[in-house]
């Protein structure tokens, strides 16, 4: 089952539902902001299980407007749960997200306690000052990839390198360019002739690109461009776009927001799993949450980037079944 909503702002969003008519209600937050949901996602749980929904947030995937930031804030994503949740005819669901989706999927269950039964987080991100910043500043994930900072770095002025929110607002306002130019050079992001240096005049390219090198504990370019190619121009633009758009608005949360109501949690049974080499959300954030829920199960896994690989799912599915 599938459908296509109108929500607030002019925005309508695309969900499925899939799984056991009946079965524990659960609701899958993806990353990003901007990536959308994909079959990967629905296989994290069991059909015979969960009754799943599964949505493509403001912007991204199969919802429109595509790349649509007006009212494409945190709060209207908080909104656009309830309405799926009312929609479902579900009294309480469990949320589960990994990455941004799980700092909405923490949002979502500090604005409704009520409604959430379980809650699951992987490769946690708080939104605060200092995990964006990482991504941006050379004392944060560059020390570790510096030959994916150069790549990214190198069309911004010197005199936009000086903060790392002077670098993402270089970026925001180059991407929105493009965009509103159509995205040409996206156009060959299949076309193996493309030189990749001829896709790096893309601005919406390097953003993404530079995020999937981070991701993975082994990514080049060249894979990096390979991965971008198969989800298409449509992907790396909303991708780009609406991340960069809220990590401008810091999330369109107050710093410290989610650790600072840790305590509306303690109700809810709580699961986090987070990878000890990701890059792109480092332990800490899912240490302290953890540290401020003392209901939630912290597991670490080892050998692991930011990416959800084989080496997560069993942890993943294990935490399922406890919450279920």
């Amino acid at each position: 089952m599938a459908g296509l909503t109108p929500v607030s702002g002019g925005h309508s969003i695309y969900w499925e539902r899939s799984g056991k008519a009946g079965g524990v209600p659960a609701v899958f937050l993806h990353g990003g902001p901007g990536s959308g949901c994909t079959p990967t996602h629905r296989r994290y749980f069991d059909p015979d299980i969960f009754d799943l929904t599964l949505f493509d947030q403001r912007g991204s995937g199969r919802s429109t407007p595509k790349a649509g930031l007006d009212a494409n804030t945190t709060s209207d994503l908080i909104a656009d749960i309830e309405s799926l949740r009312e929609m479902a005819g579900h009294e309480r669901w469990i949320v589960a997200g990994p990455s941004w989706g799980s700092t909405l999927a923490i949002a979502y269950a500090e604005a409704h306690p009520e409604r959430v039964s379980g809650l699951l987080v992987e490769g946690v991100y708080l939104a605060t000052r200092s995990e964006t910043d990482w991504w941006h500043s050379e004392d944060g994930a560059p020390r570790f990839h510096p030959d994916a900072w150069a790549d990214f770095i190198a069309p911004v002025p010197e005199g936009f390198r000086a903060t790392a929110k002077q670098v993402r607002d270089w970026y925001l306002d180059a991407m929105r360019r493009e965009a509103e130019g159509g995205a040409p050079i996206l156009d060959r992001l299949g076309d193996a002739s493309a030189d990749i240096d001829d896709l790096r005049r893309s601005a919406l390219y390097r953003w993404t690109e530079y995020e999937e090198r981070l991701s993975w504990l082994a990514c080049s370019a060249d894979t990096a461009r390979t991965s971008m190619a198969a989800r298409g121009k449509d992907y790396v633009v909303s991708h780009s776009l609406i991340e960069a758009h809220y990590f401008a608005n810091d999330c369109f949360l107050a710093e410290g927001q989610l650790l600072a109501n840790a305590d509306r949690l303690a109700s809810i049974p709580m699961e986090i799993i987070q990878s000890r080499q990701d890059m792109v959300c480092p332990p800490r954030a899912a240490w302290h949450l953890a540290q401020a829920c003392p209901q939630a199960r912290l597991t670490m896994i080892a050998g692991n980037g930011h990416a959800m690989t084989e080496a997560v799912y069993p942890a993943l599915i294990a935490a399922l079944s406890r919450l279920a």
